[in-house]
């Protein structure tokens, strides 16, 4: 037998053993990569619409139409959780509703957005905006409990100074100055935040030791 007839009867040997899931494992390829644009595109499409939602909640808030604001950014948390405009809709409608003076609902929007949003420093913001309002429901402890975090990438001064000011509260000085001290630390040199602490420093007075 020549060399190009046993090729051929080795070929057949594999076709009819292997053939059919070669066959499969192509169109299981295609059908992956046709499935992997096309939700490429679908995200692509709905964090899209979502960024006009979010512009249009924007002009909303400005404009100070509270109807439309919470039709807009009830629909963004609602409907375009997967996308970071969600998150940042849950802040805004936290906002609205402390404003009115609706804490319970402030609350469990500023909640939702630790929970779900899909950017650290929305997750961040809405942490210190609750760990305030706890703060000021006299909830102290729970306050700090929400503070204690060691991701505060890029908010390390504000943790610190939000833990400065429920020391504060609690009536622990010492531990409140140690707090805004580590927020100095943490702030920028030129940062124009640095006499609102020092302030708070020199409102403690001297410190005391025991």
């Amino acid at each position: 037998m020549s060399n190009e007839q046993e090729d051929l009867e080795t070929l057949k040997s594999w076709w009819k053993n292997y053939g059919n899931a070669t066959i499969f494992g192509v169109i299981l390829g295609v059908a992956i990569l046709v499935g992997f644009r096309y939700w490429s595109q679908h995200k692509e499409e709905r964090l899209q619409s979502a960024s006009v939602l979010y512009e249009q909640l924007l002009k909303e808030f400005r404009a100070q139409n509270v109807e439309a604001i919470r039709k807009t950014g009830e629909s963004l948390v609602n409907d375009y959780s997967s996308t970071p405009y969600a998150g940042m809709a849950g802040l805004l409608l936290a906002r609205l509703d402390y404003i009115v003076s609706d804490v319970a609902a402030a609350t469990k929007h500023l909640q939702w957005v630790i929970d779900h949003a899909k950017d650290g420093a929305t997750v961040h913001a809405a942490r210190l905006r609750l760990a305030r309002i706890y703060m000021d429901k006299g909830d102290k402890d729970k306050a700090l409990a929400l503070l204690n975090v060691t991701d505060q990438a890029g908010f390390e001064a504000e943790y610190a100074e939000a833990k400065g000011d429920i020391y504060l509260a609690q009536g622990k000085p010492n531990e409140a100055r140690s707090a805004y001290r580590d927020a100095l630390k943490n702030l920028p040199t030129a940062s124009p935040y640095i006499p609102v602490l020092n302030m708070k420093l020199d409102d403690l007075g001297p410190e005391k030791t025991s």
